[in-house]
């Protein structure tokens, strides 16, 4: 059993399809799913919720969708989430209310990077885990890979791509324990 870090969700578990199912991973070179595993918003922790509040007016800018209808008013428990608790990010017309008005990606993600700040702070962890989840203390492939994700089959493994992802999610520990189960799933 995994020991959680700080606000790090604990793992009991891996699915081992996280070392060898593969997508594209290159989602802003990408021409065919026009940002499609974003089209149902997405969990987002009350911590998170509050960070990405903090900076509503400068980030309005870079989303399409105001401010008043960025989350659901309901508030969900969950003790893997930071805080317990985590709401939704509202999705409309097939999209994620933070879908950037430049036209494709994140605009969390667009407005992290045009004011040198560290994506990691304010956008969903959910989000930039992606492919890769956890849920119940198992970590595992995000259900859109299973579902509909059109690009799954081509690029790098889950793991591969998620791998610096997890350091952050996670710990580095995790990543050298994940390493060593990789190597032994072959």
């Amino acid at each position: 059993m995994l020991v959680p870090i700080q606000s790090h969700p604990a793992l009991r578990e891996v699915e081992t399809d996280i070392f060898t199912l593969r997508y594209f991973a290159h989602c802003m070179q990408c021409t065919f799913c026009q940002d499609g595993c974003c089209q149902y918003g997405c969990d987002v922790t009350v911590p998170e919720r509050e960070r990405i509040l903090a900076v509503k007016d400068e980030l309005a800018k870079f989303v399409v969708v105001p401010p008043e209808r960025w989350f659901s008013t309901e508030v969900k428990d969950d003790p893997e989430y930071e805080g317990g608790k985590f709401v939704r990010a509202a999705a409309l017309g097939g999209r994620c209310v933070f879908a950037s008005k430049a036209g494709r990606g994140c605009g969390i993600h667009a407005f992290a990077m045009a004011t040198g700040r560290d994506y990691h702070a304010i956008k969903p962890r959910v989000c930039w885990l992606f492919p890769v989840t956890w849920d119940k203390g198992v970590l595992r492939p995000s259900s859109d890979v299973h579902d509909d994700l059109i690009c799954r089959g081509t690029g790098p493994t889950l793991y591969e791509f998620a791998r610096e992802e997890l350091k952050v999610a996670f710990s580095p520990a995790l990543v050298a324990e994940l390493d060593a189960l990789r190597l032994s799933a072959r």
